[in-house]
């Protein structure tokens, strides 16, 4: 059992490490970002416009979210407006390649851990676009489209920290449980432990 489990966890850190260190699929998840970005918080109408753009100030890894509240923009888009840069790396891929890396390393069979290889990204990807949800409606205080008081603020804010450096590395986690594991593996796995002693 303790050699399943130290093989499985050298698997997942060289899995892990290697998803992490090449540049093209963190850059590959940068598009996407965007794009689900978009598609989830751009509307044409109401009051919050959000864009999401590439910083023109930080690594290719970050993303700048610009929100801005039309009612109070100029008629040639000029106005108020809240920047929020956010390392799409750390916050979106992070989570996305630590979910694949505990899948690859997992003593699952092959069938299953492709079925959570092809719906578990999905539910990983729903889990950080939430906190983005979260982290918008907080920084939209900051142009006058939510209104808090200073109390409810400060805790917001704090939420939103506590959220995007916990949450999104424990969402991965709960979503490779809930895909990958039957109730029937542990007593599987003791009695192999079992046999192979």
């Amino acid at each position: 059992m303790i050699s399943s489990v130290l093989r499985f966890l050298a698997a997942f850190v060289v899995i892990f490490i290697v998803l992490m260190m090449l540049p093209w699929p963190g850059l590959a998840y940068m598009a996407v970002f965007r794009t689900v970005g978009t598609w989830c918080f751009s509307r044409d109408e109401g009051q919050r416009e959000v864009s999401f753009l590439k910083s023109p100030d930080k690594s290719a890894t970050f993303c700048r979210i610009e929100i801005a509240n039309r009612a109070r923009l100029n008629p040639d888009g000029s106005g108020l407006v809240r920047n929020v840069d956010f390392d799409v790396r750390g916050f979106g891929w992070k989570p996305m390649a630590l979910f694949i890396a505990l899948v690859l390393a997992s003593p699952l069979p092959w069938k299953r851990r492709l079925v959570a290889l092809c719906w578990g990204p999905l539910w990983v990807q729903a889990a950080v676009m939430g906190l983005l949800a979260f982290a918008i409606w907080n920084e939209s205080s900051e142009i006058g489209l939510v209104t808090m008081s200073p109390f409810w603020k400060s805790l917001a804010a704090e939420c939103q920290h506590n959220f995007i450096a916990h949450f999104s590395l424990a969402a991965p986690v709960v979503v490779w449980l809930l895909m990958t594991f039957r109730t029937g593996d542990l007593a599987v796995w003791q009695q192999a432990a079992r046999n192979g002693s």
